[in-house]
């Protein structure tokens, strides 16, 4: 009867054990596949910009360069991530280290724009430009620079491009986060942006 009371015990104790802790495990399962997905985000997000930045260093002042900066936003943003959750795309002139901004045009993602290329042909883009600091036609791609420019440049403009994303988390971690004292706003997802800088092309 000792021994078999003892093994009731012990099956009991194992029990609450196991009821504790398996949220716990929970939680980490959730957290780690939650990083995951938003460290690949990130990545994802971080090479559009990387490519966009470089599409914006060729195009240089050509006409209709904005829509071809934006359609390779497009073109790089896909599955896990999702072209919908970006906010805000910035063509900037700027420092070569990105930490200081000159001008900048801003486009969201909302409605269309259609440009029209040096080849006649056109581009449409599901985007909007709400400000038009860095007109492409202030774009200087000239190695000895452009003195007749407002401001005038020395050399060829350093171009960069800002995307802003949204990324909803994809588990019930978030939820859990205002009980920890999170922001109600993180709960629901997280907000990030990543930049790159490329020398514009030079022509003689």
């Amino acid at each position: 009867m000792r021994r078999l009371r003892h093994r009731q015990r012990s099956r009991g104790q194992a029990l609450v054990e196991f009821a504790l802790i398996i949220p716990i495990i929970f939680v980490l399962i959730m957290g780690l596949i939650e990083f995951a997905v938003a460290f690949n985000a990130t990545l994802g997000i971080n090479r559009a910009s990387q490519n966009a930045a470089h599409m914006a260093s060729l195009a240089g002042n050509i006409q209709g360069a904005d829509c071809l900066i934006l359609e390779q936003v497009e073109t790089d943003v896909g599955p896990p991530n999702n072209k919908s959750r970006i906010q805000l795309v910035e063509i900037q002139r700027s420092a070569m280290a990105g930490n200081l901004i000159y001008a900048q045009n801003a486009w969201v993602r909302t409605g269309s724009t259609t440009c029209e290329l040096n080849n006649g042909t056109s581009v449409e883009v599901p985007y909007t430009r709400t400000e038009n600091g860095y007109p492409v036609n202030q774009r200087c791609n000239i190695l000895n620079g452009c003195p007749s420019y407002s401001p005038a440049r020395s050399t060829v403009d350093n171009v960069g491009v800002m995307i802003r994303y949204r990324y909803d988390w994809i588990t019930p971690l978030g939820t859990l986060l205002p009980f920890v004292g999170g922001d109600p706003d993180t709960s629901r997802g997280w907000t990030f942006q990543k930049r790159n800088v490329f020398r514009m092309e030079p022509n003689l």
